[in-house]
């Protein structure tokens, strides 16, 4: 039973393309013991520490994720497909990163009225947040986004 178990949580997380809670996946594992899904989960782990493997299962804030070990990375990354995220998203968050904090009204007035449903989306996937300041918001990246993009410090980026 816990080899299966095992087997689903290896799976899920495979397919999942994006970083999975621990709710997430006992609800794949048809679970309420969180406890015993943690201890598979780190037996994953240390089963794919001790075969050496090129991919690794690893804890972020949003979760469980696996991925490619970073040494590994610059050898296959071209072979990722394209990213998820539309290129007047990506060009509305990359004007946020790199002027951030920035209120929502300069990011409409350079790039448009519908700067309102990419911030949305953004907020949404949990790249960007929004704090009220009068009567516009002011919009900054969060650690989210530093994960995703594999960014230590987005001030060494703009230099």
């Amino acid at each position: 039973m816990s080899n299966e178990i095992k087997k689903l949580i290896e799976a899920g997380l495979f397919i999942a393309g994006r970083p999975l809670t621990l709710e997430e996946i006992a609800t794949l594992c048809k679970s309420g013991n969180m406890g015993m899904i943690r201890r598979y989960i780190e037996e994953l782990q240390k089963e794919y520490i001790s075969r050496d493997s090129a991919l690794i299962i690893e804890r972020i804030s949003e979760g469980y994720r696996m991925s490619v070990r970073k040494e590994f990375e610059e050898h296959i990354l071209h072979l990722a497909p394209e990213t998820e995220i539309p290129s007047a998203v990506l060009k509305t968050l990359a004007l946020i990163a790199h002027e951030q904090p920035i209120k929502q009204s300069d990011v409409v007035k350079i790039r448009g009225n519908r700067a309102y449903t990419y911030i949305r989306e953004l907020k949404n996937q949990g790249f960007i947040e929004a704090k009220k300041e009068g009567r516009t918001k002011i919009l900054i990246t969060t650690p989210k986004f530093k994960e995703y993009f594999q960014i230590e410090d987005i001030k060494s980026i703009s230099d």
